[in-house]
């Protein structure tokens, strides 16, 4: 793909903290513009670090381009939710609003003002008194309401109610219809089937699957037999692996030659939903792998 049409570009991301801990473990990621990209993954799988390598708040080895530059020469184009909802917590929604005008001329203070209301925040409450959902909803008013090209967005729905959360990833698919772009991070899998354009999971600092939900029914079955001493999984088209109770998990390829291969083992085989497929991922690397 043609670099003019990406707004991420990341090739063999790598990043260790102190203690020798591999956060990120050779990561490359493509993101297409006006697209919605989410990047799935159970808690301390390396999320949040990949947001941060791409911002510049860490140091890391590999390459990254936004737009196809670093991000010191765009950063001015991105608007930002972090993982941590800690927004100027000695300050009231009033005072933050006429803050962030002062901060941005991208900022929108109309905008940020009917957002706050759609989430019914408290004007006169400092910060610190709000509950996490609340402190979510203000960040997002004010990030959503900043015109950038690029939305990167950590854990946009944490502490949300059902209604504000469905709420709010409207407001993110509107995002794309006017020619944006938005990079997300969540655990949640059904935000992600609602309205991921492309998404990636990542278990244990690697990216385990790049695609799409039609893509993963196309080309992977779910495969669940008895555990017996004997359970073999064919290895030449098994993405992963993992013990259950009384039972084995695997994905594997689609073909014909794979599906008869399980049919005389007392096989389920049946088309993976995002669940399932996710689930066996993280399962297949957090220890309960053959």
């Amino acid at each position: 793909m043609e670099r003019d049409q990406l707004t991420l570009r990341i090739r063999n991301l790598q990043k260790t903290y102190s203690g020798n801990v591999k956060a990120v473990r050779g990561i490359d990621v493509d993101v297409e513009n006006q697209r919605i990209y989410a990047l799935l993954g159970p808690n301390g799988a390396g999320k949040t670090t990949v947001l941060k390598s791409i911002l510049g708040l860490v140091k890391y080895s590999g390459s990254v381009e936004v737009f196809g530059r670093p991000i010191e020469e765009v950063r001015e184009r991105i608007s930002f939710v972090p993982e941590e909802k800690n927004l100027y917590e000695n300050l009231d929604i009033e005072s933050t609003l006429r803050l962030s005008s002062r901060i941005s001329p991208r900022f929108n203070e109309k905008q940020a003002r009917e957002l706050i209301e759609n989430y019914k925040l408290p004007y006169r409450k400092k910060i610190r008194t709000f509950s996490n959902g609340m402190r979510t909803a203000l960040y997002l008013a004010v990030a959503l309401s900043t015109d950038a090209d690029l939305y990167i967005l950590d854990e946009p729905t944490w502490g949300l109610d059902p209604i504000m959360r469905d709420d709010t990833l409207e407001l993110i698919r509107e995002k794309v219809i006017l020619g944006k772009t938005v990079i997300y991070t969540s655990h949640v899998i059904p935000e992600v089937e609602k309205i991921a354009d492309e998404f990636s999971i990542m278990v244990s600092g690697k990216i385990k699957y790049t695609g799409n939900l039609d893509g993963i029914k196309e080309k992977y079955r779910i495969i669940k037999m008895p555990l017996k001493d004997k359970t073999k999984p064919s290895s030449e088209r098994c993405l992963a692996v993992a013990k259950e109770i009384n039972r084995l998990s695997m994905i594997v390829e689609y073909s014909e030659a794979t599906e008869e291969y399980y049919k005389n083992d007392e096989a389920a085989i049946s088309i993976p939903d995002l669940e399932e497929f996710f689930q066996i991922l993280v399962r297949s690397e957090n220890g309960n792998a053959l």
